[in-house]
């Protein structure tokens, strides 16, 4: 059974399927009509294993596929029948000139993302169609013969069923890649990445790096499929490039599944099958893909995969067979971090799902005592509790303080937005450890200086310094690299994934490496593991296998704060964690912040004025922009200043 739990976890399990039930098609009906339907198709699940990658789970939708099939096509065929190179050597020429030309392409289109990255690729196919029809060294629209075959046999049986192989090994080849890279810690930065970019970076994933390398890994993948094509069909019409090739290849990939890379595959399958089915469907062939596109998304939006994992639980169920999982990999409960014994209440957070809130919070009890700072676990100031970041594949070096030199200093920022001042000149100055407010009215300026300091809005006037160095012009994961770490106003939490997962991503290895690396060889275990540590010192533990959409918002803002914490981060910036919780959950919080304030240095924006003069030392106030205060919670208190803008809020 472990066997079995590795292969799949190395990617071997899709292959295997792949090559066995090929490899058995091909021989068995290899040299009749389902024969050499079936070999299309997998010409054209080739391409859509990579698409599963690049649009599936990371959502960088680009209409880039049937342009680089055909350059696959093409390019063989011009160096089989120009040159007299065979099919085969020249499958890896076209292959290496689809990723430079894809590279050189990828550069300019994917600085878009999402709906603008399709936008910016939508005319590709129309502009690719247009040239090939007027190229003549292309056969225009003829076409362009080949001299070769993919597979050189003796007879017409041995070279239909010999290129038949060839192609099941070459879609083989596909899916191990694909699988290899969405079962790293790669996989959980695309998965994130297609679910919010923005805290992507924050998190530490080098997005533009990313989007580019998805970008030229599905064209590198259709122009294998391309070639593929022209080695066993023996011809390349211009219609490879069309925009109802285009479509076909998004509907195939939908109709399977686009998280599935085995779905892709039997998308293909089936689309292909039904327009060799008969001249009818053939010539409607639109017109059916569209019904069937509509009735498998209608039952299912993960498509013909997601309709099979559910037969399957639903089997399992009735079955009785939705027994024991996977490995566990809970915690023993005599292992507690020095936040769990402070926050006992939060272990119980997972049992909210079948007794509703109010249960849950009748059931955790608050913990005794004020939540000051002399419950630290580890004393102020302290260099030992200074937290070292973790050094990852070539991240840059944390920077260190001075002895007596600010940790953080913001000096002068300004920032405006359509002539309309959201900061003007405010500076702030924070030391290594403790925990420090940022409170204002609505529309202050709070968010947007923690945006400012965290990376991802870039400041018209000011400096940024940490530990005395200028960060203001480095990207959000770049700032992460550094030892800055951060929540949401809202909760930006990953659907879909364990909590565990949502807070691996911070701890990836990745964020340096290339998606070629992860092929060989994942380090999602050692992510795995350090999130479990930092999920055990919050007392999180026992929820760590739930998908977080199970979660109440309470256990979610923990979950966050997990997140942000298990980098072991310099800086930790919190923007409004107490929003939507009960005053009983609101005391918890207060306790599990004066305790992190021992460990790091943490600057929270919220409105709770009694939970930010309750666990801060210092307090800044903005008001349209400038900063009125700063000053500690007795001076916050009694200010006049902010009585008349923070009374009522």
């Amino acid at each position: 059974m472990n066997r079995v739990a590795g292969l799949r976890g190395m990617g071997l399990g899709p292959t295997a399927l792949v090559l066995v039930a090929g490899a058995a098609i091909v021989l068995i009906w290899g040299q009749e009509y389902a024969g050499s339907v079936f070999v299309l198709s997998a010409c054209y699940a080739i391409v859509t294993a990579g698409m599963a990658v690049q649009i599936g789970f990371s959502q960088q939708i680009a209409f880039s596929q049937s342009v680089f099939m055909g350059a696959g096509a093409y390019g063989v065929a011009l160096l089989n029948g120009n040159l007299g190179m065979s099919v085969l050597e020249a499958t890896p020429l076209v292959m290496i000139g689809a990723g430079i030309a894809a590279f050189a392409l990828g550069v300019v289109v994917t600085r878009a993302s999402g709906l603008a990255l399709a936008v910016a690729t939508l005319m590709l196919p129309l502009i690719a169609v247009g040239y090939v029809t007027s190229a003549s060294y292309l056969g225009g629209a003829v076409g362009q013969p080949l001299t070769g075959t993919l597979w050189p046999g003796d007879s017409q049986a041995s070279v239909a069923v010999g290129g038949g192989l060839v192609v099941v090994a070459f879609l083989a080849i596909a899916v191990f890649v694909a699988s290899r890279v969405l079962r790293s810690d790669i996989g959980l930065e695309l998965f994130v990445l297609g679910v919010d970019e923005r805290t992507a970076a924050a998190m530490g994933v080098r997005t533009p790096r990313r989007k580019l390398e998805l970008f030229v890994l599905g064209c590198v993948f259709a122009s294998l499929g391309g070639a593929a094509y022209a080695g066993t069909q023996q011809f390349v019409p211009e219609t490879i490039v069309d925009p109802t090739a285009e479509l076909a290849l998004l509907i195939m990939l939908f109709i399977g599944g686009r998280r599935s890379i085995i779905g892709a595959v039997v998308g293909a399958l089936v689309i292909q099958y039904l327009q060799g089915a008969s001249s009818w469907v053939s010539v409607n062939i639109l017109v059916v893909e569209g019904v069937v596109l509509t009735v498998v998304l209608l039952v299912d939006a993960e498509g013909l995969a997601g309709i099979a994992t559910a037969a399957v639980a639903w089997l399992r169920g009735r079955l009785g067979g939705s027994g024991a999982g996977g490995p566990s990999t809970r915690s023993h409960s005599g292992s507690r971090g020095p936040l769990t014994r402070s926050i006992r209440g939060w272990r119980a957070i997972d049992r909210q799902a079948t007794r509703g809130s109010g249960a849950i919070d009748a059931e955790l009890s608050v913990p005794e005592g004020p939540a000051t700072r002399g419950e630290a676990a580890v004393p102020r100031g302290s260099d030992a509790s200074d937290p070292a970041l973790d050094q990852r594949d070539g991240a840059s070096a944390p920077l260190s303080p001075a002895r007596g030199q600010a940790l953080l200093e913001v000096r002068g920022i300004g920032k405006e937005y359509g002539g309309l001042t959201v900061l003007d000149d405010v500076s702030i100055s924070l030391p290594s450890h403790g925990l420090f407010g940022l409170c204002g009215p609505n529309g202050a300026g709070k968010s947007t200086l923690l945006n400012v300091i965290g990376g991802s809005v870039r400041a018209e006037r000011g400096q940024v310094l940490l530990n005395g160095t200028d960060i203001g012009r480095r990207p959000p994961h770049e700032r992460f690299d550094l030892g800055i770490s951060r929540t949401f106003q809202a909760v930006h939490l990953v659907k879909g994934r364990t909590v565990l997962d949502n807070v691996a991503v911070s701890c990836l290895a990745s964020h340096h490496a290339s998606i070629i690396t992860r092929i060989t060889r994942s380090r999602l275990a050692d992510a795995r593991a350090k999130a479990a540590t930092a999920l055990r010192d919050l007392g999180l533990a026992d929820i760590q296998d739930r998908e977080v959409s199970s979660l109440t918002l309470e256990a979610q803002r923990m979950v966050e704060l997990a997140r942000a914490m298990a980098p072991e981060p310099r800086l930790l910036l919190l923007d409004e964690p107490a929003s939507g919780l009960s005053e009983e959950q609101r005391q918890r919080l207060a306790v599990t912040l004066s305790q992190l304030a021992a460990r790091t240095c943490v600057l929270l924006v919220e409105h709770d004025l009694d939970l930010v003069a309750q666990v801060s030392e210092r307090i800044f106030v903005l008001s349209q922009g400038r900063l009125v205060f700063d000053g500690d919670p007795e001076g916050f208190r009694a200010s006049p200043v902010v009585t008349s803008l923070l009374v009522g809020l």
